[in-house]
């Protein structure tokens, strides 16, 4: 049987472009391998987290935490009474969390917050972190482009107060929304819309300070008689002579009065 070869050109076309497909396997593989390197970079970069700066009376998920624990997103944190422990964040955040406090913490690398379910925090937000916490109550959330936010949030039976010590704060609250810069003090109640809160000084009522008042001026009524009962008993100093003699006779007195 007679054997037919091919030319030798067309051999050579094929092994051109036997390589030419191995090239483009080996092209395809190398960013398949580039691709999945990506992601596995992806997959380990580190979490958010925090770390607890004073731990006494703290609990994290109902265990007991040590200073210098690790905090992640999601935990629950909760306090003792009489307590005032604190935290601190990656995203360079603060909280302080006062005694009798039940919070359901989140974070991420631009924001702090969470689920204040009763007592009260203090938070710090640096600049571009924005700070949101929600309670029965309302909503509270910073200006993050507003530079740093210092604010604390009071959850109690008359309702959820924010004061603000730095930034700009919004809460919202009964389909309203109101925003209390660096001094002032907001709250919202049952559904109520956010008002400005009275300051802490006016918080006597008026029977309270009318009998504060009562007994200033008694005090002060008494003090006056004492001090007229003793006039005639008072020895006046004898009279200094004028002019002063000086103390030394190179150094001359005082002027004359």
């Amino acid at each position: 049987m007679r054997r037919v070869s091919e030319p030798r050109a067309r051999r050579g076309f094929r092994h051109n472009a036997s390589l030419f497909t191995r090239g483009v396997a080996l092209l395809a593989a190398a960013a398949l391998l580039n691709l999945s390197a990506g992601a596995a970079r992806a997959s380990t970069s580190p979490a958010p987290s925090g770390q607890v700066t004073a731990a006494a009376g703290l609990t994290l998920d109902g265990s007991p935490v040590v200073q210098g624990q690790t905090v992640f997103p999601g935990s629950h944190v909760t306090t003792a009474e009489h307590t005032r422990p604190s935290l601190v964040l990656g995203n360079l955040a603060r909280l302080e969390l006062s005694g009798g406090t039940s919070l359901r913490l989140d974070f991420s690398a631009s924001s702090v917050g969470g689920s204040l379910d009763e007592g009260g925090t203090r938070v710090y937000a640096p600049r571009g972190v924005a700070a949101s916490l929600l309670t029965a109550d309302a909503a509270v959330v910073s200006d993050p482009e507003a530079g740093p936010a210092l604010f604390s949030l009071q959850v109690s039976g008359e309702g959820t107060t924010l004061s603000v010590q730095a930034g700009l704060v919004e809460m919202r609250a009964g389909g309203r929304a109101l925003t209390a810069a660096a001094g002032q003090t907001l709250r919202a109640a049952h559904g109520s819309a956010p008002a400005p809160a009275p300051p802490q000084g006016n918080s006597l009522s008026g029977r309270r300070k009318a009998g504060l008042f009562v007994g200033i001026a008694a005090a002060i009524a008494a003090v006056i008689i004492i001090i007229a009962a003793q006039d005639d008993d008072v020895e006046l100093p004898p009279e200094i002579p004028c002019p002063i003699p000086g103390i030394s006779p190179t150094v001359p007195g005082p002027p004359g009065c």
